[in-house]
């Protein structure tokens, strides 16, 4: 685990007011719900230092925004959850509402040359409770981050502001991600960008995968991709390379967290509503 989760220093490009108000007002960042939110901070707000990821969600089809491997890790558990029915990552708060708990607490608040950042939330969730939605804020750290008493003062920060809103926040490290969906996420995210298809291209060999997989519905993932080399008169591998590129555009889905890549069979397989109603969205290469 260690290999893939290390902590990856990161700063943020330092947010000055006029930054702020052309955010929150003019760009709308962090609001709206589902496929129409807007992060916060995107990838390209964040400096080069440390990788960040930029893939589709399963749980709306809006292309997520995350700036380290620890939050694409927590993200695809949640992404994963089918009570989860709405995921808001990167979530600014109320910036006067963070000052006034930083004032009463006597802890120093996040700032610039003097002026107040705005503080986020890695993941702000909307999950099905007795079918009642209840949301949820997440924090995602290193471990070894909160050695740092400045990290700890900041998470209380955060803490505090969410109570106060009489919401759940809990803090989320490397020692709550899955073994195999680490090897999984391994696998897969050398092939986000293997290939930039364009539309046609991309219906259309996620039409010829699909159909081999409804048309073989309990085989093994390569023999099927074999057959549909040898049928298409292709190089041999061509059609596994296809779907692993699917695979990581969230084309096709199947449980990361329970079933390791090495054992797929096509019944673990399920196509993406979203490609199928053909609305979903491609990451392409930047």
């Amino acid at each position: 685990m260690k290999d893939f989760l290390v902590p990856a220093p990161k700063t943020i490009v330092e947010l000055i007011k006029p930054a702020i108000i052309k955010r929150l007002t003019v760009e709308k960042r962090g609001q709206g719900h589902g496929k129409h939110y807007k992060p916060f901070l995107t990838v390209r707000d964040v400096p080069s230092k440390g990788r960040v990821h930029r893939r589709p969600a399963l749980t709306h089809g809006r292309i997520v925004h995350l700036l380290s491997d620890l939050e694409l890790s927590t993200f695809l558990l949640f992404d994963w959850d089918f009570s989860v029915t709405d995921i808001k990552e990167q979530f600014p708060l109320d910036p006067e509402k963070t000052a006034k708990i930083s004032e009463r607490l006597g802890i120093r608040h996040p700032a610039v040359s003097g002026v107040t950042q705005v503080m986020t939330t890695d993941f702000l969730l909307d999950t099905l409770e007795n079918n009642k939605v209840v949301q949820v804020a997440i924090s995602v750290k290193y471990s070894e981050e909160l050695e740092d008493a400045r990290v700890i003062e900041k998470q209380e920060l955060e803490r505090r502001y969410w109570e106060s809103l009489g919401i759940q926040w809990f803090l989320f490290t490397e020692k709550e991600v899955p073994f195999t969906l680490i090897q999984n996420i391994k696998w897969l995210i050398p092939h986000m960008y293997s290939y930039d298809l364009n539309k046609i291209t991309q219906l259309e060999v996620f039409n010829i995968i699909n159909e081999a997989i409804l048309t073989y519905p309990s085989d093994k993932i390569a023999a099927v991709m074999k057959s549909l080399d040898e049928k298409n008169k292709v190089d041999g591998g061509t059609y596994l390379s296809y779907l692993r590129h699917l695979l990581a555009q969230n084309a096709f889905t199947w449980d990361l967290i329970n079933i390791d890549h090495k054992s797929l069979y096509t019944l673990d397989l399920k196509a993406s509503e979203f490609w199928v109603a053909k609305e979903y969205e491609y990451v392409h290469v930047q």
